[in-house]
């Protein structure tokens, strides 16, 4: 019994070293703020528009739903994972860490669990941002009491991300290489989706890398939704709310060359319910994979002179 109490301590003090630490760092705290920033003048831009038009803008009552792009999930992945592990070893702290009376896999949950908090109360002040705003630009909102599983999916789109920077960084032991290479990864991703689905018909592939995935609209409400696990949060939500829901989505299947280049479309309708397994099972399929081998590197890494 006391040594299980010993470890939860030391658990403890890991964790809130690892808290403090990272809200202490500036990229954090900058790319933080420009999010914040970003998001209030994306809701602040439409409302000078419309008036400067002469027009009112249209109610929205599910706007405060929307999460923050792909990118800002990218950004804060980055700015929290790039240094939590390929720092111990630049700065020469590892030797230090390895010394204490705790295991290499408490450090490193503890490392976890801490990105995991601080993006999480990330969110949660992003929400209460944009909900505000919501309100007094779009009008009431509705089904804020589903909140927890928008955050939640926003969550789990950001820790595929927060994998790929985590494992970038136990491998190359370089906050550099984990936050140029994850960039470099995507990027790459993206462009060789992009030229499948724009070529060969192939736009189907688009949900299963991280990113937005495909377009399509809920059959029901007609809202724009995404297929993607960057979508992840507002998926979720609309299940919450309409568990037999369709969503019509839409695909590129060719392209036709000449005087006058067209893209074909195809339009299919899928339930909802199978637009959110498939966007959790992707998640899922890069996130356990990656977290565990970073695991293992970590455990198994060794510190040179």
């Amino acid at each position: 019994m006391e040594k299980k109490t010993s470890s939860i301590k030391k658990f403890k003090a890991l964790l809130r070293y690892e808290i403090l630490w990272n809200l202490r760092k500036r990229k954090f705290q900058a790319i933080l703020l420009i999010i914040i920033l970003i998001q209030i003048i994306s809701f602040i831009l439409p409302l000078i528009f419309s008036s400067m038009a002469n027009q009112s803008i249209q109610q929205d009552p599910y706007r405060a739903l929307s999460p923050p792009s792909g990118f800002f999930m990218f950004l804060l992945a980055i700015a929290i994972g790039m240094n939590s592990i390929p720092e111990e070893f630049e700065h020469g702290r590892a030797h230090i860490l390895f010394s204490k009376p705790v295991s290499r896999s408490m450090i490193f949950i503890a490392k976890v669990f801490a990105a995991l908090i601080i993006i999480t109360i990330s969110y949660i002040i992003l929400y209460l941002i944009g909900l505000g705003l919501s309100y007094i630009i779009y009008g009431p909102q509705e089904y804020i009491i589903i909140s927890p599983i928008l955050i939640l999916g926003t969550l789990i789109s950001t820790i595929l991300y927060l994998s790929i920077v985590f494992f970038l960084g136990v491998t190359s032991k370089s906050s550099i290489i984990a936050a140029l290479g994850s960039f470099g990864i995507l990027i790459g991703l993206s462009i060789i989706v992009g030229i499948l689905g724009v070529f060969t018909g192939q736009a189907w592939i688009a949900d299963y890398i991280p990113g937005g995935g495909n377009s399509g609209r809920i059959v029901d409400s007609n809202m724009y939704i995404q297929t993607g696990t960057d979508a992840l949060g507002v998926i979720l939500s609309q299940f919450a709310i309409n568990p037999n829901a369709n969503v019509n989505i839409t695909y590129v299947t060719d392209v036709k060359l000449g005087s006058n280049p067209t893209i074909v479309y195809e339009s299919q309708i899928i339930p909802i319910s199978q637009v959110a397994l498939k966007a959790l099972g992707v998640a899922s399929a890069y996130i356990l994979p990656l977290m565990i081998l970073a695991w293992i590197l970590f455990k198994r890494t060794e510190i040179k002179e």
